[in-house]
């Protein structure tokens, strides 16, 4: 009880009223804040074990990401990767393993550590049956793996809902004990408010105006009238200040929101000269393809001919007659333009009679071998026009003419589900993997602009021939590279599902 005696001073009075009110309302604050510690102590421990187990879903989402990698790709990164999150995992799920007790969530914990290593143990089978190329064996623990691994998600995330539920309990109890507090903070407040009701009284009039002015200001603000002028308000110093502090704001403000106005106006017109830009450059590139199909090499014109002529001289008419009709049916073929489309089996005859030159000029060097189809509707899908020219003219260029002996050029068909394999390999060095995923990637063609390699006839590189076909068939996957039995193949996959055919139908297959 405070007792207030006479002759006190007004001052002395305000100070015993206020120091007691400070008194009270610490000892208040000290118990809200005690009890709240240790709530939000349990809550930190639950929120640290939900951070566990979001740690370890991840980690083991990782892991099966990189193994998945590895499986495809067979990458020393990912192995390496690989065994990285192994250590990591098994070092995490030992810590958990560690700290567990034997209460209910502890005992999860005890079953999700063993599961996990059970999970480690076969995804470390499946990459050492991968090392050895066991397929089927490594095939049966993947599928195994993939089975645990969603089994352990589902575990992960019943074991994280659990924790979600108990800490939605612990908010609730924290949320009534904070009730509990305010009210006796407020009991206590209304006490210390009566004692200071008259200061407050003297000095209410003075502040709420100018505030009451300043919440006015901040509504229309908010409604986006960023014109409003505030006028300097000086009934106090810390009514000025704040009054000048939210002048400022509003100005910054307006001026963040003008700057962002002015950028998405900018951001536009740049969007817009891009989509202006690469309708040129596609303007570009069809007179460019226009043009590389108008022109024909004539060094290669002048030995077809000065052969010709040669042959007709030293071995007689017929021969000459087959040389100079398989030329101009080249010549033909290659002038109808990059346009017009072609069947699978006008691209092959143009590639047989594309060979006949060159087993002319060169003899036995050149080696070429044709295995058709079994169906013979296969030959009736349509493609590009000029696909299968450059990629032999490749393969002799880059294989067979790199060695003395010569070589053996092959081209292949086959179905394969549905889709149409045509395979064209070559003996000759080995095309390097970085110049092989450059080709992929499209990027082949810029990476070797200083040389000016092409095909000798049709002056249209892989690059061109791959562009064509992934935009004729609306896919990427149309090519692939291999090396394979001493050869290099470079495997096109021509869709049948929704491929166009000779007479504008769909065939079956």
């Amino acid at each position: 009880m405070i007792i207030i005696k006479k002759g006190m001073t007004y001052r002395t009075k305000l100070i015993i009223f206020f120091v007691s009110a400070i008194i009270i309302t610490a000892f208040v604050g000290v118990y809200s804040y005690a009890s709240s510690r240790i709530l939000m102590k349990d809550i930190t421990d639950l929120l640290d074990k939900s951070q566990d187990m979001t740690m370890l879903h991840s980690e083991i989402e990782q892991v099966q990401r990189i193994t998945e990698e590895y499986l495809l790709t067979r990458s020393s990164d990912s192995l390496q990767s690989f065994y990285e999150y192994v250590n990591s995992i098994s070092t995490h799920s030992d810590t958990l393993n560690s700290n567990a007790d034997f209460n209910e969530r502890d005992i999860k914990i005890i079953n999700l550590t063993e599961m996990v290593n059970r999970y480690l143990k076969v995804l470390d089978d499946t990459i050492i049956a991968k090392r050895n190329n066991k397929v089927e064996s490594y095939t049966a623990y993947y599928k195994e793996a993939v089975k645990q691994y969603t089994y352990i998600g589902d575990y992960i995330e019943g074991i994280m809902t659990s924790d979600l539920s108990e800490s939605t309990k612990k908010y609730v109890e924290l949320e009534r004990e904070s009730a509990r507090t305010l009210t006796l903070n407020y009991m206590m407040f209304g006490i210390t408010i009566v004692l200071v009701i008259i200061i407050i009284v003297l000095f209410s009039f003075e502040i709420s105006k100018p505030i009451t002015k300043l919440a006015t200001y901040a509504k229309e603000i908010s409604d986006g009238n960023f014109d409003v002028e505030l006028p300097e308000e000086n009934s106090s110093t810390e009514i000025g200040i704040l009054y000048k502090a939210f002048a400022k704001m509003a100005v910054s403000i307006k001026n963040h929101i003008n700057e962002i106005k002015e950028k998405q106006f900018l951001e536009r017109t740049l969007i817009e000269e891009k989509i202006k830009n690469l309708t040129m450059n596609h303007s570009l590139k069809e007179a460019e393809l226009r043009t590389l199909q108008s022109q024909v090499n004539p060094h290669f014109i002048f030995n077809t001919i000065n052969i010709g002529a040669n042959i007709a001289m030293l071995q007689g008419d017929e021969i000459t007659r087959e040389y100079l009709m398989n030329f101009a049916d080249i010549m033909r073929y290659n002038l109808k333009g990059l346009e017009l489309d072609a069947t699978l089996e006008e691209e092959i005859l143009n590639v047989k009679a594309y060979m006949s030159l060159l087993q002319t000029r060169f003899g036995d060097m050149i080696d070429f071998v044709y295995k058709g189809p079994e169906e013979q509707t296969m030959l009736d899908i349509v493609l590009p026009r000029m696909t299968l020219q450059p990629l032999v003219e490749n393969a002799y260029i880059h294989g067979v003419a790199k060695v003395e002996n010569g070589g053996i050029i092959k081209l292949e068909v086959e179905k394969e589900e549905d889709k149409v394999r045509v395979i064209i390999s070559n003996t000759g060095p080995e095309i390097p993997r970085e110049t092989i995923s450059l080709i992929l990637q499209g990027k082949y063609r810029d990476s070797q602009s200083k040389s000016k390699k092409t095909g000798h006839t049709t002056g249209i590189g892989i690059n061109n021939v791959l562009s064509r076909l992934q935009l004729f068939f609306k896919t990427d996957k149309v090519m692939d590279i291999r090396y394979k039995d001493s050869m290099t193949q470079i495997i096109l996959f021509l869709p049948t599902d929704n491929s166009i055919f000779r007479g504008g139908a769909k065939k079956d297959v």
